[in-house]
């Protein structure tokens, strides 16, 4: 365009020298908005992402089947779902909603119209029903309160608990009659505490014995762990401990499956209890613990210092037999068969040997499942190593994430209690992660060079190189674990691994290539008395993986290990994982957005002020650096143990920090507590903030005690009932309420009673102040009071 023809004022050097300016400024927003079509540029560029985003649902719909795979989450949220409502929903009306929108959804699809959101609410409907279907008809009736009774039933399983000096065991017995209950209901089985040493009695010996029993565990703290609905999902309907006095009675008369089923699985148990008893026997030192762990699930044998170590090392999640170990057992049996058929040229050319190796693996696998216990974790392994052996004998991809799906809905049909629990939900991310991961590694590679180059760098040069990649892939395969997983340590256990990578690296390729493969061989050849070479080094395996454990676990303050847990943020990076491991390319970019919101619930969830526990007999409140202080109680309980945990206190597992406020003289007398036989009481309540408040408390231990309790104290805590007189506490938590709601946080909530301007200036005596103001000038504090308990009814909580 000729200069000639531009708009007069464009000649002005007045305008060039302000567009220059604006330039050297930066863009000037305000005059660009102005130009004519700057709007529809705008909503142009819109609609170009949203056609972007468009057409890589499309593509990631063809490629690997996104829908199915939403409706899968969508099947698992909604059986988690389940167990977070406040009452027992109506399984006949859940079965009838979900064959309703099952129909619905078939009729549109008919008439070709959008079906995948209505797919979507019936997935999370079903998930509900089958999550109800199994309470209704798959569990036990739980015991409603405490008794000591006469107790017929058959011994189901034995663990050992405690150490020689204090021999514990831990019995689950199948239930026949409890004396002082009636049929209907007693549970199926008992979860029974045997102390001290006695005769030893073999799996499936009918027995009559004296028990104290209770009603299962509730949770520690709101929000915290449901011990009694893991027991109860299991068929367990009580808890208790063992008396001295053990008959054994004579079998009773059975028929039928029942009877070879359960003579099956007594047999199994014996089985596993003598493998674990010939292992120790031929492994010396810790490493026999370690190598029951792994051969037959059991960890009674493994040493408490063993097991802190792999714990704090991020290796603990070889003593849980899962993926890792069924696919190494599977891989390990796929690979040395297919390379022994190999070996036979005629064999190897006329008959499919891909396909015999891998049903040889799938029966190894189900034997090991068996031997193994069976447990949640292992069924759930199995069923994922299942479906990639019958891949391959269909001659099918293998690892997919449509695979992975199919596991999914099948579990969550099966064993829908699985969804909310650690073991569940941290196997099935990492191998999401895992695939979606290398998935995206192996796309870049082919879209930058076009294919896999093989290795033309001669045997030794080839072999460096291939080793090098071998140990890079174990790293990164640790890593991209680790970070799935981290919410769920954080959410389940309140626990990290700051240096499980470099444990990982150290630990697994000789666990890979040693321990496991050398304890096959060792099953292989004990039948011809060869087993002793294999076995010495699967021992020296072991060692190594105990050493590298404390050498790492050495490392890390147990501040560092303990990780505070704060809000309902699981959900949503449950969600943003979902979203990355099913969509490709822009869609994926979108996991951002929930994935910031889980960490601003993690970060910003208020935290308790005081916790009362469910017995009423033990508080635990802040003090001035606003760390947890108990009253009424000495000892470091459990349930104390799972609230340091919860806050990220590293005292939750034995480390003391240096200013210990039980310690503290200084905290002592801020705190201003005691205890007698009448009642314990805090005069001087700290919130979570270090914020000291006007608010005290008492345990009130006896009757005669209300009285002067009541007219002095905000907070009134006692396992006994309270009188109606006492009516000055702005809190009042009896026996009624512990036992309706269980164990409780208190938040406390500061409002000024100065207005606006002494809310503004904080008159509030803080720790530390210089200035301690009088009682009037504080401010007036509230209290929200949270129980750990629903208000409805569950069938895994005794009647209220």
């Amino acid at each position: 365009m000729d200069r000639a023809s531009l708009p007069a004022e464009q000649d002005d050097p007045r305008v060039e020298i302000g567009s220059r300016q604006r330039l050297e400024n930066g863009y000037d927003w305000q005059s660009l908005t102005r130009k004519p079509g700057m709007r529809h540029r705008f909503a142009f560029w819109l609609e170009m992402r949203w056609q972007l985003l468009v057409q890589n649902w499309h593509e990631d719909c063809l490629d690997q089947n996104a829908r199915f795979l939403w409706v899968a989450f969508c099947m698992s949220l909604g059986a988690a779902l389940y167990y977070a409502l406040p009452d027992e929903p109506s399984f006949w009306g859940l079965l009838a909603v979900s064959a309703g929108l099952a129909s619905w959804a078939y009729l549109r699809a008919r008439k070709g119209l959008v079906v995948f959101p209505l797919l979507l609410v019936c997935a999370v409907v079903v998930g509900v029903c089958a999550a109800s279907e199994h309470s209704y008809f798959s569990t036990t009736p739980v015991l409603q309160h405490s008794l000591s009774s006469p107790v017929i039933g058959r011994l189901v399983r034995v663990e050992k608990r405690g150490d020689a000096s204090k021999p514990q065991e831990r019995w689950t017995l199948a239930v026949e009659s409890i004396e002082k209950l009636p049929a209907e209901r007693t549970p199926k089985r008992l979860l029974l505490t045997r102390r001290g040493a006695g005769e030893s009695f073999p799996i499936g010996a009918r027995l009559k014995i004296w028990a104290h029993l209770t009603p299962l565990q509730q949770p520690a703290y709101p929000g915290g762990f449901d011990y009694g609905r893991y027991l109860w999902s299991r068929a367990i309907g009580g808890q208790g401990y063992l008396g001295k006095t053990i008959e054994r009675l004579e079998d009773g008369k059975r028929s039928g499956w029942s009877t070879l089923l359960l003579g099956l699985g007594d047999s199994i148990e014996r089985t596993r209890l003598s493998v674990a008893a010939y292992i120790m026997h031929r492994v010396e030192g810790k490493a026999g613990g370690l190598a029951v762990a792994l051969a037959v699930g059991k960890r009674d044998f493994l040493a408490e210092d063993v097991e802190t170590a792999l714990r704090r090392s991020g290796l603990a999640h070889i003593l849980a037999i899962s993926g890792l170990h069924m696919a190494l057992v599977a891989m390990s049996v796929f690979w040395g068969v297919r390379g022994l058929l190999a070996l036979l040229p005629q064999l190897s050319l006329s008959y499919p040997i891909k396909q015999w190796s891998a049903a040889t693996a799938l029966f190894c696998a189900a034997a090991y499942l068996i031997f193994s216990g069976a447990s949640v974790a292992t069924i759930r392994a199995f069923c994922m190593t299942a479906i990639f052996l019958v891949a391959i004998l269909a001659g099918r991809p293998a690892v997919t994430m449509h695979n992975l799906a199919l596991v999914l809905i099948m579990l969550v049909i099966i064993q829908p209690y699985g969804v909310v629990e650690a073991g569940m939900q941290m196997s099935f991310a990492a191998t999401a992660a895992l695939i979606a991961s290398y998935d995206r590694l192996t796309r870049y590679h082919l879209r930058r060079d076009g294919y896999l180059a093989p290795n033309s760098r001669g045997f030794i040069l080839g072999g460096l190189a291939n080793g090098g990649k071998w140990m890079l892939g174990i790293g990164l395969t640790s890593l991209i674990a680790s970070l799935a997983v981290l919410p769920y340590s954080i959410a389940h256990f309140q626990q990290m691994a700051p240096f499980g990578l470099i444990a990982n690296l150290l630990a697994m390729p000789v666990i890979s290539l040693v321990v496991m493969p050398m304890g096959l061989v060792t099953v292989f050849l004990t039948p011809l008395g060869l087993q002793s070479w294999p076995l010495k080094l699967a021992e020296w395996g072991l060692d190594w993986v105990i050493s590298m454990a404390g050498m790492v676990s050495g490392w890390a303050d147990a501040d560092y290990l303990v990780v505070k847990a704060g809000g309902d943020f699981l959900p949503f990076a449950a969600f943003a994982l979902a979203i990355y491991v099913i969509h490709r390319k822009y869609l994926s970019w979108l996991a951002i957005i929930p994935l910031c919101a889980a960490l601003a619930l993690w970060w910003l969830s208020p935290e308790p002020d005081l916790w009362i526990s469910g017995q009423g007999t033990k508080v635990a409140s802040r003090d001035a650096e606003g760390l947890w202080q108990r009253t009424g109680g000495r000892t470091m309980t459990l349930e104390y143990r799972s609230l340091l945990r919860a806050d990220g206190d590293g005292r939750a597992l034995g480390g003391e920090r240096k200013q210990n406020a039980n310690e503290s003289g200084k905290a002592a007398q801020d705190m201003a507590s005691g205890c007698d036989k009448q009642a314990c009481f805090v005069s001087s309540l700290y919130s979570a903030k270090a914020q000291q408040t006007n608010l005290s408390l008492a345990i009130v231990r006896k009757s005669s005690a209300f009285g002067e309790e009541c007219a002095l104290r905000d907070v009134i805590v006692s396992p006994l009932a309270i009188p109606a007189s006492c009516d000055g506490p702005a809190i009042l938590i009896g026996a009624d309420a512990l036992a309706q709601t269980g164990a409780h946080f208190i938040y406390f909530d500061r409002q000024a009673d100065h207005g606006f301007w002494g809310w503004l200036k904080g008159w509030y005596p803080r720790a530390g102040d210089g200035e301690v103001r009088d009682q009037e000038d504080w401010p007036l504090w509230t209290m929200k009071d949270v129980s750990a308990l629903p208000v409805g009814k569950r069938p895994w909580m005794p009647d209220r």
